[in-house]
């Protein structure tokens, strides 16, 4: 499973697509939580506009953290500068709330490029609104990171579908239940199998037959006079004769045809 696969090892760049209705910075916060108690340093990046419960929310993962507000006067080499400004080591994790407004100043070319300069020193794990973006949007995302999480809702419990391309070039994807606590740790994870029962053609009932303009069914009385139907090619031999019927061959032997003229007469030999 995903999920536990990537808490199991070191970081990896790692994309969260959320929606309307069903928020990713739960989960976004769990594993920004999980790495820093495994002695990752975080250097978090926050776009969207600030919430009541964000110094609450920072002060309780004792993160660094930094909020950056996006305009139109911005310059992008910026943007990208500050990311990398304190990313000198291995130990450090960048994570970005959100890439949407972003993506919305700049061309996803653009923001492409300057993750992948990023993602060459240090992992990144980054939070975008799938609601905002067009589906070319999201693929080109889900190209940059090697591993996708989408969240939504099943069957009233929280969903996570994954993909995970790794190193090797074998890709994996799941499905998977999650919960997580009031301090952002994540627990209770399970696979979810959508089980659908075989429905056997025994067990249909007469009514599912297509409906036609044909009657397509058999009364009782129908039904008997079928079956004393004798078909020609199971009828039975005479048991009144004595000897039984046995296949011949006839043979006649035709008379020679021979031609009396002489086939070389016209030829004057």
């Amino acid at each position: 499973m995903i999920l536990k696969d990537i808490l199991s090892q070191p970081p990896v760049s790692t994309v969260i697509q959320d929606s309307c209705s069903l928020k990713g910075r739960p989960l976004f916060l769990s594993l920004i939580r999980h790495y820093s108690e495994n002695g990752y340093s975080i250097r978090y990046f926050k776009y969207d506009s600030p919430l009541s419960s964000e110094t609450t929310e920072m002060e309780q993962l004792k993160l660094s953290w930094k909020t950056s507000i996006v305009d139109g006067n911005q310059d992008l080499m910026s943007v990208e500068n500050s990311w990398t400004s304190e990313a000198r080591n291995d130990q450090v994790l960048v994570a970005i709330d959100s890439l949407s407004p972003l993506l919305l100043n700049w061309t996803v070319g653009a923001i492409a490029s300057a993750l992948r300069n990023l993602q060459k020193t240090i992992s990144v794990i980054a939070l975008v609104h799938g609601d905002v973006h067009d589906k070319h949007t999201l693929q080109a995302l889900n190209y940059i990171f090697p591993c996708h999480l989408a969240v939504r809702r099943a069957q009233g419990r929280n969903l996570c579908s994954g993909t995970w391309r790794k190193a090797s070039g074998k890709i994996t994807d799941s499905d998977e239940y999650y919960s997580i606590t009031d301090k952002w740790e994540l627990k209770d994870v399970k696979e979810f199998i959508e089980n659908q029962p075989a429905v056997m053609p025994d067990s249909l009932p007469k009514n599912a037959v297509p409906k036609s303009t044909f009657k397509l069914d058999l009364n009782a009385r129908e039904e008997q006079a079928r079956s004393q139907v004798v078909l020609p090619y199971i009828k039975k031999h005479n048991e009144s004769s004595s000897e039984p019927s046995r296949g011949k061959i006839i043979y006649e032997v035709e008379a020679p045809d021979w031609d009396d003229e002489d086939p070389d007469d016209d030829l004057e030999i």
